[in-house]
């Protein structure tokens, strides 16, 4: 049965939305702008090399020669017609996520989503030859998922992002004050941790220890980075140094204290995630152990009353 245009052209828009949306998701995928920068500066300024602009341009990725203005160019138009407020908290959500996009791409993967999951939608409902009402609500309830998974996509590197966070948060605390105590300042002890720690929270550090060498006033530096990553327990962290360092109160003492708290929470979560854990278990028996059970325990007895009738 041959194929009619509007599938292919529905199959075909779906497959490019899908690319773009795992190109543009995928984490690592591209490197910063400054670092962009950088390497081409490197490149240019290597002795004895001529560098011809466009023949540099035609050795980059498809990705950053095509794609990467193609995003801009939608987003940078839909970005004009957007509140401020709402590229803001765009904005916020990239940093929350550790990604190098710009706002303008997510807005564009967001334009981009309407149609694609509309064109998805429309394969679906071809290829299975559905009726009304699913006719309509497959194309709008797909356009509409195109549309929102590029923040909740976002929302979920944020979120998992925090948790590694604050898994690491303790030990990093207590290495901390471990440094003052041994007599260390505050920013010392800073420039060890970034030294010895490389995950999340260190590299965070180790942010936090460049503005400091680039002259930023310490307590900025500090509730920069409480706001960009957004956990609630490194905001409370920060806010009880900062507010320390005015008052003439030990700074060692404050990271002990702060320690020993952020434990206590650790410890209380632990035991309400081993409480719930029953009530979780509760739906996998429902559903697949106890009906296994009845059928052990009543089959044989159906099927002598079903043998007794005959």
């Amino acid at each position: 049965m041959p194929l009619s245009p509007v599938l292919l052209i529905a199959v075909g828009g779906c497959a490019l939305g899908a690319f773009l949306l795992v190109w543009a998701l995928m984490p690592g995928r591209a490197a910063s702008l400054l670092e962009q920068r950088l390497g081409d500066t490197a490149v240019m300024d290597a002795p004895h090399v001529a560098v011809d602009p466009d023949e540099a341009m035609l050795q980059r990725p498809f990705v950053e020669r095509i794609l990467e203005p193609l995003l801009g160019a939608i987003g940078g138009l839909a970005i004009r017609r957007m509140p401020q407020q709402r590229v803001e908290q765009i904005r916020k959500r990239l940093i929350a996520a550790g990604s190098t996009q710009r706002p303008e791409s997510v807005v564009a993967l967001e334009v981009l989503g309407v149609p694609v999951g509309a064109a998805a939608g429309i394969a679906v409902v071809n290829l299975l030859s559905l009726e009304y009402p699913l006719t309509i609500a497959g194309p709008v309830g797909l356009a509409f998922l195109g549309y929102m998974l590029p923040s909740s996509t976002l929302k979920q590197k944020a979120k998992k992002r925090g948790k590694l966070i604050l898994r690491s948060l303790p030990g990093i605390l207590d290495l901390l004050t471990i440094s003052m105590e041994a007599g260390l300042s505050f920013d010392a002890a800073i420039m060890r941790v970034a030294e010895t720690e490389s995950d999340l929270l260190g590299l965070e550090f180790q942010k936090v220890l460049n503005e400091f060498r680039l002259g930023r006033p310490r307590h900025e530096a500090l509730l920069a980075m409480a706001e960009r990553n957004g956990v609630e327990e490194l905001s409370n962290f920060i806010q009880a140094v900062v507010q320390a360092e005015p008052l003439g109160v030990s700074v060692a003492n404050v990271l002990r204290i702060q320690s020993e708290e952020l434990r206590r929470v650790r410890r209380q979560r632990a035991e309400q995630a081993g409480h719930r854990a029953p009530v979780l278990m509760l739906l996998p028996m429902l559903g697949c152990i106890f009906p296994t059970i009845f059928i052990m325990l009543l089959g044989p007895a159906i099927i002598t009353i079903i043998a007794g009738q005959h």
